[in-house]
């Protein structure tokens, strides 16, 4: 499932040049509010993408030689039997609590922002 998920957001990037910008949090929390399905899928598997991929790049590292290998450490710590409806609602609900206080925010990227949550 990460693989495909990972495929989908890289066909994504190639397919639309206009995509090369990063997506905003303000965009991303109008997207997981909104009361379209589109858009509820797309905030749903914008959310997965991010963790997908930070766990990907997370469990490798770059040796001297250039070459990727499995690190020891990982760099996120996400609890065993996390499901991604889980996963989901905490960063909607991290997002909704941070957007009230700080609205400046809207104009983050939207992947720190889930990846700090992660």
């Amino acid at each position: 499932m990460k693989y495909i998920a990972c495929i989908f957001m890289l066909g994504t990037f190639l397919c639309y040049p206009a995509a090369a910008a990063q997506m905003k949090l303000g965009d991303l929390y109008k997207l997981c509010t909104s009361s379209n399905e589109g858009d509820k899928s797309a905030c749903r598997f914008y959310i997965l993408g991010v963790f997908e991929g930070a766990q990907v790049v997370g469990g490798t590292v770059q040796d001297k030689s250039g070459s990727l290998q499995e690190a020891k450490d990982k760099r996120f710590c996400v609890p065993e039997g996390l499901t991604s409806a889980a996963m989901e609602i905490t960063v909607k609900m991290r997002m909704g609590e941070d957007l009230a206080v700080y609205p400046e925010d809207r104009d983050m990227p939207a992947v720190s922002f889930v990846t700090a949550v992660i």
